[in-house]
């Protein structure tokens, strides 16, 4: 309603649209442990007008918002957050002088005429799981997933919110470092990701996608699914709601390893006895 109010006022006064602002803003984010730039760290940034992903280092393009901005990141089971606070630009007051308390609230309600910092930093510090080669905690021991490559691939049904849509079926990248899942994929039209934790043998995908024509027309996903056949596939299901939480797919998630790393080269045994059973 409030916003209804805005806009009809804007319109006799040239448009419901920000005078001066932009709606979007880029933004690079970085992360360190100690004294060291961490690369290839996974970062999602959240505020009240969606959640976007990138890895480090790296810059993605954010809605922006008078709310603040959460940045989260981690790596090899260690994360870290920095909360970012958005703050007024000059164009706030250039919109007051040019359309008064109607063009303030226009921007305000847009975010175009806030913003945050063009560049974040986040401290890797806090253990999240287990890090790798080092034994779980209670209620989360299981499968370890197989080191190597994997493969992924979403199918789904039609979306229940467009009359003339099909079902489509869609191949991710997939990363898995420690106990952390990251799938992605890119094409023409759209961006889709997808990152959770391994817990035991079960793991939760949570993410989003967007029309890259469009980025603030997005949809998000959450899988549940197990890893079987000795931790070397990930069947999972969920499905793709809308940003306001309507289902608008049913999907279905397969992770398969594809192949296995070399093994380490075995050290000769010493001549004069041989290594019992139990070390070798």
């Amino acid at each position: 309603m409030l916003r209804m109010l805005v806009c009809l006022a804007a319109l006799l006064l040239g448009g419901c649209a920000s005078i001066t602002g932009t709606q979007t803003q880029p933004i690079s984010v970085q992360a360190t442990q100690g004294s060291q730039i961490v690369s290839g760290a996974t970062c999602t940034l959240s505020n009240d007008a969606g959640k976007w992903y990138v890895k480090t280092p790296g810059s993605v393009a954010i809605k922006k918002s008078t709310a603040d901005l959460l940045v989260e990141c981690a790596k090899d089971g260690v994360v870290g957050q920095q909360n970012v606070v958005s703050k007024a630009n000059t164009n706030v007051w250039g919109n007051i002088l040019a359309g008064g308390i109607i063009g303030y609230a226009i921007d305000r309600n847009s975010g175009a005429g806030f913003d945050y910092p063009d560049a974040v930093t986040v401290t890797l510090g806090s253990v999240m799981g287990a890090m790798p080669g080092t034994p779980l905690p209670a209620g989360m021991a299981g499968m370890t997933p197989a080191a190597g490559r994997w493969r992924a691939v979403m199918s789904c049904d039609v979306n229940r919110t467009i009359s003339d849509s099909k079902p489509y079926q869609a191949n991710f990248s997939a990363e898995v470092d420690g106990n952390r899942v990251l799938l992605r994929r890119r094409n023409k039209i759209a961006e889709e990701v997808l990152s959770g934790t391994i817990s035991g043998d079960s793991l939760t995908l949570n993410g989003m996608g967007y029309r890259l024509e469009k980025p603030g027309s997005s949809w998000v996903f959450r899988i549940d699914g197990v890893f079987m056949g000795n931790a070397k596939i990930f069947n999972g299901k969920g499905a793709m709601l809308t940003k306001a939480g309507v289902v608008a797919r049913e999907c279905t998630v397969v992770m398969v390893h594809t192949d296995i790393p070399p093994p380490a080269p075995k050290s000769e045994a010493p001549e004069v006895a041989a290594a019992p059973a139990a070390a070798q």
